[in-house]
């Protein structure tokens, strides 16, 4: 029987796009000089996301208003991206099934890779501690512990003192996210809604692929055995 599920945080417990958003107004309140300018690069960077640019977006930025690179490097508008405090909320339902799992004595955690300034933010702005313990930013634990990486999902082990197979991890991406719990023997779910920015993104190989998919976190319960008390 499960003893404990693992949550990724991005595009798992809230929609990922709301932080881009989120970021992206706060660069550009930033960088503008006024309000018509900071409009307009809030607009070129929503119209960037939405044509699929990812990685270099600052510095594409910085090409298209000039006058903003003569004022600010690149690396200070990634900075000012990752260091912000976001404007982020749970996904609707996360509450509820986060109880329901409590209720049936399951530990409860999250990991999650990325910059340890945005994702600690992220986990500060939702709160996280009030339900999951830990919180296992995988950038906390130095280099090379980033996903396919197991050692996020050993340490977590560990700390609950709980076997793999006892285990379960819910995440989106799979391309990385799936491989390591899987070989150590975790239940693997992977959370598949539209709106994801990784929805269309099909696994590499069966090895990648989580065991398990679900249209919603409100599934959850079912596909772990358990059943409402009561």
């Amino acid at each position: 029987m499960i003893g404990g599920v693992v949550f990724d945080l991005d595009d798992t417990l809230y929609p990922e796009r709301q932080y881009v958003r989120s970021g992206f107004a706060h660069v550009a309140a930033m960088a503008g000089r006024t309000e018509s300018e900071s409009q307009a690069l809030a607009a070129w960077l929503e119209d960037a996301f939405e044509a699929g640019i990812r990685g270099d977006t600052f510095d594409r930025l910085a090409l298209a208003f000039p006058e903003v690179a003569r004022r600010l490097s690149v690396p200070a508008l990634v900075n000012a991206y990752r260091t912000h405090e976001p404007a982020i909320e749970l996904a609707p339902g996360v509450e509820l099934v986060v109880q329901d799992l409590l209720a049936h004595g399951l530990r409860l955690g999250v990991l999650s890779d990325g910059p340890l300034a945005s994702q600690a933010a992220k986990a500060r702005r939702l709160r996280l501690d009030r339900w999951f313990e830990p919180v296992l930013l995988t950038a906390s634990l130095g280099p090379g512990a980033e996903k396919p990486s197991a050692q996020g999902f050993e340490a977590i082990a560990r700390d609950w003192k709980i076997e793999h197979v006892r285990l379960a991890y819910v995440a989106d991406n799979p391309q990385k996210d799936f491989v390591a719990p899987r070989r150590l023997g975790w239940l693997t779910l992977r959370l598949r809604q539209t709106g994801q920015l990784r929805f269309s993104i099909e696994s590499p190989s069966t090895e990648f692929a989580a065991a398990l998919e679900i249209g919603s976190l409100a599934e959850l319960p079912d596909r772990l055995g358990l059943r409402t008390p009561g």
